[in-house]
């Protein structure tokens, strides 16, 4: 049978054989979908893909993780670029907090380390009379001497420009400030308003004693660390 044109087809025939068309596509495309986006996290009833969920996404998509004592912290203002939407914030204000490394867990850190890490304090903006107007969103407090866990990414946003181009500065798990940790090794999350409200959107609670919807301890962080090592080729 030869092909025929939708162009010579009645209305009607045509809108079938389109129709058709359209759906043998749909469904053809169809695994090839629900493969990507369960590979970037699109579909699935974690949603990993905006704040970490579980244990092991936690560990894995952290560039580096260390147990290590908070020492102290500065504060930077900075201005945003002059190219930048009017009404997008005209002054970043950055908490940078340094940690002297005890242990690293995964990552090239080594004892004695300093490692830099940035939490946002708030912004400025224009008010309607544009005048600058600070919209604080402040960074979770953490106690001077103690050890955590920190769970770091780098961290390719701003940096102060007084601040030494040799320190390389870091950024927390979003949402997962750091982790205290109790004598049996077990985790405690520090988390902010964001994260939480994350989780009740997703219908997820935090488990007793730790802030989020997992438990974890050091131990375990190096089991997955382990498990998550390629092997060596033969």
């Amino acid at each position: 049978m030869p092909f025929l044109s939708p162009l010579r087809l009645g209305r009607s025939a045509r809108n079938k054989l389109i129709g058709g068309i359209i759906v043998t596509a749909l469904v053809a495309a169809f695994p090839t979908f629900c493969m990507v986006a369960q590979s970037v996290g699109l579909i699935g009833v974690e949603r990993d893909w905006f704040f970490a969920v579980n244990a092991a996404s936690l560990v894995r998509n952290s560039d580096r993780i260390v147990i290590a004592r908070y020492l102290d912290e500065s504060i930077y203002e900075t201005p945003n670029s002059p190219q930048s939407h009017r009404s997008s914030p005209i002054e970043f204000v950055d908490s940078y907090r340094r940690f002297e490394v005890v242990e690293s867990l995964t990552g090239d850190f080594a004892a004695g380390d300093s490692a830099y890490v940035r939490w946002s304090e708030g912004y400025y903006r224009k008010d309607a009379n544009g005048e600058p107007e600070f919209i604080e969103r402040p960074a979770v407090q953490l106690t001077y001497s103690e050890a955590y866990v920190l769970f770091l990414n780098r961290n390719p946003g701003r940096r102060p420009p007084d601040l030494d181009v040799e320190i390389e500065i870091w950024r927390t798990s979003e949402g997962l400030v750091a982790a205290r940790i109790d004598s049996n090794g077990q985790l405690s999350f520090k988390t902010n308003a964001y994260y939480r409200e994350a989780l009740k959107d997703m219908d997820l609670k935090p488990v007793d004693g730790s802030g989020a919807p997992f438990q974890l301890t050091v131990d375990g962080i190096r089991k997955i660390v382990a498990n998550s090592v390629d092997p060596a080729p033969h």
